[in-house]
């Protein structure tokens, strides 16, 4: 996927139970799609607290989405031990992290890649490196701007 492409549809369940669809955000807020491999790991805890620390900033234009294929209880209970304030989205088989090439070797698992979707539904940018800390400074620039 690069920027200017459509971003893929979907429609995922949150850690709060509720169905959450990807174009339901589109002319309303744009959206940061964070993939990311695992729950509770020191790299993707400290990648999704520091995104934390910018979403007061901007949660007013950014919709933030954490997605991986780990249970929806598993994400509860991840958003709760870390008081994370945006939905993380279950993507059981991985049939989203394909369609954004976000699978990792043999596709075993979801790898780190950030998408930002814009207010038309096509992609703006894309951050992908497996270094946590340039997901963070990326919504830090968005935070920034």
């Amino acid at each position: 996927m690069k920027i200017g492409d459509p971003a893929p549809d979907f429609e995922l369940e949150s850690n709060t139970g509720e169905k959450i669809k990807l174009s339901d955000y589109f002319r309303k807020k744009k959206v940061v799609l964070v993939f990311y491999v695992k729950d509770n790991t020191p790299g993707c805890t400290a990648e999704m607290k520091g995104i934390k620390n910018y979403h007061p900033k901007i949660s007013d234009k950014y919709e933030v989405l954490g997605i991986n294929q780990d249970s929806t209880e598993s994400h509860t209970n991840f958003c709760q031990r870390h008081d994370l304030p945006f939905k993380i989205l279950t993507d059981k088989g991985k049939k989203v992290a394909t369609l954004y090439h976000a699978t990792g070797i043999l596709g075993m698992y979801t790898k780190r890649i950030t998408y930002l979707i814009g207010l038309d539904g096509r992609i703006e940018n894309v951050i992908d490196s497996m270094r946590a800390s340039s997901h963070i400074e990326f919504v830090e620039s968005l935070a920034d701007s």
